[in-house]
């Protein structure tokens, strides 16, 4: 597992900025452990994660114009497959590379590192989830091809190697990585828009894991936004659970046996402590939020985890993306991160 110290702070990944060495600097000035790359989503949808996530997969269309990633209508289903296995089994992970077009923040964020001989200990990247990303590509009949068994595996695969490029990026700068999959549409259980079952959805997590594991050291997350079954993410082979705690906390605390054996086993949790939508966070305080995750902390201590081990296996985040916010909101919610990460060290040091 990871080296950083306790209740780091990092990221998700999207920000408003617009210049990559301006996103890059806020993110060194207020993530300085574990800093993340920043998606620039106001440059464009190829910024954007399924667009980023397309470069590579089977039979994929980036539509530019329609702002959407489909199965191309005009390829061959059978070649298409063979040619992705066929540079999936030769090894290399060139093939899933993120290009200086479309990871503008992910490019200009090495290139800072390259000129720095100290720094973080890690670095945090972001993919789309194989789950919610097969459920936003549609196939030509507007379905998803999450419906499309064969075509889902293929997507966690190759997805699982454009994470294991990123983490092999970061190792080469002498960095550990940090990779976490963003899997919003998995608040969809129940609904038609997650049409598969949660032992599906548990195959496809731990078959993509387990793909990015086997390419070398890194530690890996999940991300979801809202309320999911959280015993089933906490069963999957993911080092680091990234909730919304700003939001969800309570829905979360409803799985304390399967929270234990996560921590037991040595998991993180990633504190998703400060807002994101722009009306939360302007009523919102370091002091207020401080006093919301204190109690949320000591409720979690209450059903019999233990404060300090909690607190020694935690990260704090902000609740999801800061694409949406104003540069200046989202330069704000940094600064405010970076805050409540001191308080909660100082915490811990007084428990010790």
């Amino acid at each position: 597992m990871a080296t950083w110290a306790p209740l780091a702070a990092t990221g998700i990944g999207s920000v408003p900025y617009q210049d990559p060495q301006e996103a890059v600097a806020q993110v060194l000035r207020y993530v300085p452990e574990i800093p993340f790359w920043p998606q620039l989503v106001r440059l464009g949808f190829r910024e954007e994660m399924v667009a980023q996530g397309a470069g590579g997969l089977p039979g994929l269309l980036v539509d530019l114009e329609a702002h959407q990633v489909i199965l191309d209508p005009e390829a061959s289903r059978e070649m298409a497959l063979a040619q992705f296995y066929e540079t999936l089994w030769a090894g290399s992970l060139e093939p899933y590379a993120l290009a200086p077009e479309e990871a503008r923040g992910f490019h200009a964020l090495l290139a800072r590192l390259a000129t720095v001989t100290n720094g973080p200990l890690a670095l945090k990247g972001q993919v789309a989830g194989p789950v919610t990303f097969a459920g936003m590509v549609k196939a030509p009949d507007g379905k998803p091809i999450l419906y499309d068994r064969e075509l889902t595996q293929a997507v966690s695969q190759g997805l699982a190697r454009k994470a294991a490029w990123q983490a092999e990026q970061f190792r080469q700068t002498g960095r550990e990585a940090v990779m976490f999959f963003d899997e919003p549409i998995l608040t969809g259980f129940g609904s038609a828009f997650l049409p598969v079952s949660g032992e599906d959805v548990a195959t496809i997590l731990t078959e993509t894991i387990e793909a990015v594991k086997e390419a070398g050291p890194v530690t890996v997350g999940v991300h979801c936004c809202g309320n999911t079954d959280w015993a089933l993410l906490l069963k999957t082979p993911i080092d680091i659970l990234s909730f919304d705690s700003y939001g969800y906390f309570d829905h979360l605390l409803c799985f304390d046996k399967a929270l234990t054996a996560f921590f037991q086993r040595g998991g993180y949790v990633a504190w998703g402590l400060v807002p994101t939508h722009a009306e939360d966070l302007a009523q919102e305080t370091i002091d207020s939020l401080w006093q919301r995750f204190t109690f949320q902390l000591e409720r979690l201590a209450g059903v019999g985890l233990g404060l300090p081990e909690v607190l020694q296996h935690s990260l704090l985040t902000p609740a999801c993306g800061l694409g949406y916010l104003s540069p200046e909101e989202a330069t704000r919610a940094l600064m405010i991160l970076a805050e409540l990460s001191g308080r909660a060290r100082d915490w811990l040091s007084a428990l010790s």
